[in-house]
């Protein structure tokens, strides 16, 4: 997978017609290409299909797409969003148009007509700006553009939706948001950010004709997370919600000598906003836990005489996953057999995220191909220590190559990977590696990755895609730990303290400060 920028791309079409390949030939390549798809993956023989069309090369794929869509017995209605096409490989697909049956209606002169036509679409094809948006839509686009998001119809979108900036993600109030979005050649670097994932939907990538190793010169290995990056998904609640709208997380954490694991989690997801948070935990550590977190909903779990997990709690604790919409494994666990037979219990039972932390890794670690076939989207929070018995690489190796390593354990496994240490690496499968540069070495004491384990989790039951909830916890947990330093110095602070910090980070989050 590459991901290009919009100065990247142009470069690599410029080069790809200096090699001898013909604007025209790319246009109608793409168009193509985009109408494969459409027909791939929706019926579109006598639906209503309305393309919106720009008045760039966009517009021009656009009417690419309308010729081969009408081949497949679509009915066609196009829309000229901003006039009759002003390039002029755009013009000469337009021309291709005429005697055809596409219904051609000018957004200018018939704005009523146009409304009527996108309300009672089947499909909706998005091909007003593709890569070339940049600042606020014009105001005579905004009626349409609502009326597109609002409907029923499949909307999906061409390179880029439209009012999206393809560099940053950021779009406009009402940029339009697809179902799918078709982009040509390489993913555009904008649609990789959460803020583009807003927007764009499911990503498929089509080939147009141009040369991979033009691609080359501009790949790049990571992208390092910005507070930008996170804020757009922690804005004010809405007034008419209830526990349930933000997620039931199950903790499986603790076990004798290691209670403080279990509560420093089950706080910071509290902390962090989730609905409701079940603590499964051994039984006797119900007392202790119950009297630091009355916020908390607790499952005692039977131990035998050892202290361990009983095998026989297998079925109430799967009960308990299946209520789930999170379920966090690890913290101050143990690596008993009752303890490795419940782990095992949940990644074969469960559907929802699973995060593994702490001594659910070591468990795994030992039986590692069971990563392989765990149907669940699993996020790994290993240290490099963890890391290295995962990966049966030693420290210094992992150290050396902590990007590299992380990438492809991920693509290996499936997981989503968070690496933990200075300058925090999360890989996941067919993503960008993403790079975080919050935190200080106050928070190198036992308990803050229970607290991010917790953060993490938190985030995934509140409805976050794994790789979006570990960039959001991971940031946020290296920010919290350096106001928690800037305020008692790094040698003072506490992991505690780190979930003290989040008010203040929250409060400027959802404030828009």
């Amino acid at each position: 997978m590459y991901v290009l920028n919009s100065f990247q791309m142009r470069a690599v079409e410029k080069a790809a017609i200096q090699q001898g390949i013909e604007e025209l030939r790319l246009m109608e390549n793409a168009g193509s290409a985009a109408a494969r798809i459409i027909r791939s993956k929706y019926i579109v023989r006598e639906k209503s299909v309305v393309i919106l069309c720009g008045k760039g090369n966009n517009g021009g794929d656009g009417f690419v797409i309308a010729r081969k869509l009408l081949d497949e017995g679509a009915n066609i209605k196009i829309i000229l969003a901003s006039g009759l096409p002003a390039t002029e490989s755009a013009a000469e697909m337009f021309s291709r148009l005429k005697n055809t049956d596409v219904e051609i209606i000018s957004l200018d002169t018939e704005p009523y007509i146009a409304a009527s036509i996108v309300k009672n679409a089947d499909i909706i094809v998005d091909c007003v700006y593709g890569i070339g948006f940049k600042g606020n839509l014009p105001d005579y686009l905004r009626n349409i553009f609502r009326l597109v998001n609002s409907g029923y119809a499949q909307v999906i979108s061409i390179d880029v939706p439209s009012g999206v900036n393809a560099d940053t993600g950021e779009g406009d109030a009402d940029a339009i948001k697809a179902s799918l979005t078709i982009t040509f050649t390489a993913i555009k670097k904008g649609l990789t950010t959460p803020a583009g994932a807003k927007y764009c939907g499911e990503i498929q990538v089509a080939a147009i004709g141009i040369d991979e190793g033009l691609l080359l010169p501009y790949v790049s290995d990571s992208t390092e997370i910005t507070l930008d990056m996170v804020k757009c998904y922690f804005g004010k609640r809405k007034s008419d919600t209830h526990k349930g709208d933000y997620g039931r997380l199950l903790s499986f954490c603790g076990s004798r000598g290691m209670t403080g694991a279990a509560v420093l989690a089950a706080k910071a997801a509290l902390r962090c906003g989730t609905g409701l948070v079940v603590c499964a935990i051994p039984a006797s550590l119900y007392p202790i836990a119950a009297a630091s977190m009355p916020e908390a909903v607790f499952f005692p779990l039977d131990e035998d005489g050892s202290g361990d997990f009983a095998v026989s709690s297998k079925t109430l604790l799967r009960a308990q996953a299946k209520k789930a919409d999170a379920v966090l494994i690890g913290c101050g666990l143990g690596q008993g057999k009752g303890a490795a037979s419940l782990v095992f219990e949940l990644l074969n039972s469960t559907e929802c995220p699973i995060i593994l932390d702490a001594d659910g890794i070591n468990i795994i670690s030992k039986h590692i191909n069971k990563l392989k076939t765990v149907h669940a989207p699993i996020i790994l929070t290993p240290h490099p220590g963890e890391m290295s018995r995962l990966t049966g690489l030693s420290v210094p190796e992992i150290q050396a190559d902590r990007t590299g390593i992380a990438k492809r354990f991920a693509e290996e496994t499936g997981a989503v990977v968070v690496l933990k240490g200075d300058k925090t690496v999360i890989a996941a499968p067919g993503m960008p590696v993403l790079i975080n540069t919050t935190g200080n070495p106050g928070m190198a004491t036992g308990g803050s990755g229970d607290v991010l384990a917790g953060m993490i989790a938190a985030f995934v039951a509140q409805g976050l895609e794994p790789y979006t909830a570990a960039m959001c916890g991971v940031h946020l947990h290296g920010l919290a730990g350096d106001r928690a330093a800037l305020r008692l110095s790094q040698r003072f602070m506490l992991p505690s303290d780190i979930i003290e910090e989040l008010s203040g980070l929250f409060l400027i989050l959802e404030n828009g400060s």
